[in-house]
């Protein structure tokens, strides 16, 4: 296949593979592109981590929301934070754990109990009060830094919104939980989009960055990786013993994602050839090395094949 058959510009395969592309509000330059794709490939903090960020649930009532906040604040054991970054501490003097559970709940319910259903004639009628997401980094990730870098992150991102957040290390890393009202300050409601996690993702990396800690966040399909595809409450449902392995997804679709990782890879090549006519051979080398680590073109099928290997035991 000729890599340059493609009828879109060199300006539309940048903006598909980096999510930094989509975001900018303006034109970038050829210094700061190139920079953006150093990054992508590994050429500047190599062997930085993928940052991790997705939405875990949505609480649709002020009951679902408070049984939430109790868990990720474990029941007031976990000091949690407002948008301000203070403790939501107890009006009264004692600090044990009880008192800081009624706290998070008061200010929980008042992130919520302003919030309107939803009007319209047309239309469902809103069903969601709350986001809840989680943010992490690989274990040995600087804990104070890390926790900087969210409370960062969520003041720029959600500084329309009240929202409440915790840290947990009972994993091997260290990770925080987050819960956004829906509903803005200005009345507006948050509907998040497939692009808003990819920029969210981005915004993440890059206050981690400031905050003197290696990451990135280029997108799978950008890297050649393949999805789960699987259903994280299957998932679950497995780790409790009901089903040990769990199947991939109804929406799954193994030829699209092979087709869209193709696609990237595709994409990759012309930034490739056009670094190489321009003259930067050395750089044009490295995105080159790159696609041939990372884009093996049978991933998904491996994957697939494996999983239906398994799907006979553990039933």
């Amino acid at each position: 296949m000729n890599v340059n058959s493609n009828p879109h510009s060199l300006e539309d395969d940048f903006v598909f593979i980096l999510p930094q592309m989509r975001a900018a509000k303006g034109p970038i330059s050829t210094e700061r592109r190139r920079m953006l794709v150093s990054q992508a490939i590994g050429g500047k903090g190599r062997g930085a981590p993928q940052v991790m960020l997705k939405i875990t649930s949505f609480s649709g009532s002020s009951a679902k929301l408070a049984m939430h906040v109790d868990y990720i604040s474990r029941n007031g054991d976990n000091e949690a934070f407002d948008r301000n970054g203070n403790r939501l501490a107890p009006f009264t003097d004692a600090a044990d754990s009880r008192g800081r559970r009624e706290a998070a709940q008061l200010y929980a319910r008042e992130m919520v109990m302003e919030q309107e259903p939803n009007t319209k004639k047309m239309g469902r009628p809103r069903t969601r009060v709350s986001m809840n997401l989680m943010l992490s980094m690989p274990a040995g990730t600087d804990k104070k830094r890390f926790e900087l870098a969210v409370a960062d992150f969520l003041s720029q991102v959600y500084d329309n919104y009240d929202y409440l957040y915790t840290f947990h290390d009972d994993r091997d890393h260290y990770h925080a939980h987050v819960v956004v009202g829906l509903q803005g300050r200005d009345g507006r409601w948050l509907n998040p989009r497939k692009n808003d996690l990819s920029q969210w993702r981005q915004g993440f990396a890059s206050s981690l960055q400031r905050r003197g800690i290696a990451a990135k966040a280029t997108p799978s399909y950008s890297r050649g990786k393949c999805k789960s595809g699987y259903r994280r409450d299957l998932k679950e449902l497995g780790k409790r013993g009901t089903r040990r392995v769990p199947r991939p997804a109804p929406t799954y679709d193994q030829a699209k994602e092979v087709a869209a990782i193709e696609e990237r890879r595709q994409a990759w090549k012309r930034i490739e050839s056009h670094y190489r006519e321009a003259g930067d051979v050395p750089f044009a080398d490295s995105i080159a090395e790159y696609v041939a680590a990372h884009f093996t073109g049978s991933r998904a099928q491996e994957r697939t094949d494996a999983s239906r290997g398994r799907r006979g035991r553990g039933r």
